[in-house]
């Protein structure tokens, strides 16, 4: 008989078992492990939350709530709750009204519309102020969030007093620093009006002055008391005009930090421009010994956007130091040059190269600062507030430019404006060449500007100070003029209103008067239905020298705005041209 030993299948059957004994065990294991890691992280989180608890309920100016979002039951409150309110979580946990008392019924209102408006995202933050039994207030910031599980509303109460108190604290004294500087503006403003009246005065008494000089008879003129007198005319022009710079100056630089300094926009050709300042300075840098070059190179554009009278202060004031410094034998270069143009903007540079006695890198580091200079020897030997850089810096940049400066001591310097101003697309722009502007032009080329004259024109000034009214009427009849006066905007209007159409001129117009002010009767006299008074020229002869003043001017329907001390010589050109 066959014996039953060992068979495949009984083999099967063995592994099949030992295999699936050796899974129970794996499974009994890993979950052993499981749990054993699950109580250690519980103990650990026990741990912390022990922790935390207990650091939350040290906190002097925290009180922390917990709420079940199901049915606002509180979960938890932290102990110095009773302490800063006077609340057990007791007294929480049978009526959640008794939060009522924390703070007013107006902040409560607030807090609720918030609560109602909250999508429950993030967080909701609400300050509240809760008065003390001896009538101390004191802030607190509520912070609402939703935990993470969204199985409960998360509150946490921050007594921040102090913080605001100091909050509101700096920005009272930014507001106090906004003020000083507004009141310094303020009163800079209205001293450079009240300047600029009496400098009025001055400088007109001075062209008389000069004007009665000269017609003198030539036996005066040769005397050495007439000489004398043409000396000390011209030392106090001189000294008159730097006095009007220094209050120009001071006027710009407090404008620039209280931040209200505008910047015009209007087309100017560049040619045109740099043809100003050949005019302005090669005269004087030739007569000195010193070789001047002005260039335009590369452009294939001429007429842009912006302030051309500030960029002129710029690179006048650059010019004006190149010229102090350079020696006889020496030479001034001013480049124009286009980098690039992109789109509606032209990218040009314009640079002042000297060959003087260059700046040490020590004030080069802050050549750009209010009142420095490099010694106390340069304002003695050559003038100057210390001033100009400062604002050249800060006018480059307000429109959006960049000034770069290489020097070098025995050498000379080189002052870069670097600027981008969008192309004047109002008229179509000529085909441009490099040219040399300061070359010599043939004789046969030049054509004398033809000379403008007021002789035998009739104005109305109206002027309510005395003296300015005097010197100006003076002044204009020397010329030929004839002047009629008005001492207010209203008698100015009448007196318009009361002659026959072209019986005037010109009119100039003072802006600060009595009665009705310059504006105001240059808007009345525009308004008037006469043939003559939309076009009859009407000219502000103001103290107020702002752009925006200006501006103003243009817009009430005057034909300029000619800033006090007046430049009779430029009055004559402008109304000129106007006729």
């Amino acid at each position: 008989m066959a014996h039953a030993g060992i068979t495949p299948y009984n083999i099967l059957y063995t592994a099949a078992a030992l295999l699936l004994l050796l899974w129970l065990a794996l499974t009994v294991i890993a979950v052993n492990l499981r749990l054993y890691r699950r109580e250690r992280e519980n103990k650990r989180r026990f741990r912390y939350e022990r922790m935390f608890f207990r650091n939350v309920n040290r906190s002097e100016d925290i009180v922390y709530m917990i709420l079940r979002r199901s049915d606002k039951k509180l979960l938890y409150l932290s102990e110095n709750a009773e302490k800063m309110w006077g609340i057990r979580a007791q007294q929480i946990e049978t009526d959640i009204e008794a939060l009522e008392k924390v703070t007013t019924r107006e902040y409560r209102r607030e807090f609720m519309r918030k609560w109602k408006e909250w999508d429950e995202e993030g967080e909701l933050v609400q300050n509240f102020v809760s008065r003390e039994p001896d009538g101390k207030e004191v802030w607190y910031e509520l912070t609402a969030a939703v935990s993470e599980d969204g199985k409960a509303y998360l509150f946490r109460f921050r007594e921040n007093t102090y913080e605001r108190a100091e909050i509101a604290r700096l920005r009272e004294e930014i507001n106090q620093a906004h003020r000083d500087v507004q009141y310094k503006t303020d009163f800079l403003s209205n001293m450079s009006h009240e300047i600029r009246t009496p400098m009025n005065g001055i400088l007109g008494m001075l062209a008389l002055s000069r004007m009665s000089a000269a017609r003198m008879d030539d036996y005066c003129k040769s005397s050495e008391e007439y000489a004398a007198i043409s000396e000390y005319l011209e030392k106090a022009e001189s000294l008159s005009q730097f006095l009007l710079g220094l209050i120009n100056d001071i006027l710009d630089m407090s404008r620039i930090e209280s931040g209200k300094l505008e910047l015009a926009s209007e087309p100017f050709d560049l040619f045109e421009f740099a043809e100003k300042l050949r005019t302005m300075f090669q005269k004087t840098i030739e007569e000195k010994g010193v070789i001047f070059k002005l260039e335009i190179l590369d452009f294939d554009v001429r007429r842009v956007i912006g302030d051309e009278l500030r960029l002129s202060q710029v690179i006048v004031n650059f010019l004006s130091n190149a010229v102090k410094f350079t020696p006889p034998g020496g030479q001034i270069t001013v480049t124009f040059r286009q980098m690039n143009r992109m789109e509606d903007k032209v990218h040009f540079m314009i640079r002042v190269r000297d060959t003087g006695k260059g700046i040490t890198p020590e004030f080069l580091q802050r050549v750009f600062k209010p009142f420095e200079q490099e010694t106390a020897t340069i304002a003695k030997s050559y003038g100057g507030s210390g001033l100009g850089m400062a604002i050249a810096d800060n006018m480059v940049k307000l429109m959006d430019g960049q000034i770069i400066v290489d020097s070098e001591v025995g050498k000379g310097s080189d002052f870069n404006v670097y600027l981008a101003l969008p192309v004047d697309s109002s008229q179509p722009q000529e085909i441009v060449e490099d040219r040399i502007l300061s070359e010599k032009k043939p004789e046969t080329e030049e054509r004398p500007e033809k000379e403008c004259t007021i002789e035998g024109m009739r104005f109305l000034m109206a002027e309510d100070n005395e003296i300015n009214a005097e010197i100006a009427m003076s002044i204009l009849e020397e010329m030929g003029a004839c002047v009629e006066r008005a001492e207010n905007g209203r008698e100015a209007v009448d007196m318009f209103e009361s002659h026959e159409p072209g019986y005037y001129d010109t009119i100039l117009m003072d802006i600060q008067m009595p009665v009705m002010n310059g504006w105001e009767a240059s808007a009345t006299i525009r308004a008037l239905a006469r043939k003559d008074a939309g076009v009859i020229p009407i000219y502000a002869l103001s103290a107020d020298a702002f752009v925006e003043d200006k501006r103003r001017s243009v817009s009430i329907g005057m034909n300029g705005h000619i800033s006090k001390p007046i430049d009779f010589g430029e009055l004559v050109k402008t109304v000129g041209r106007t006729l």
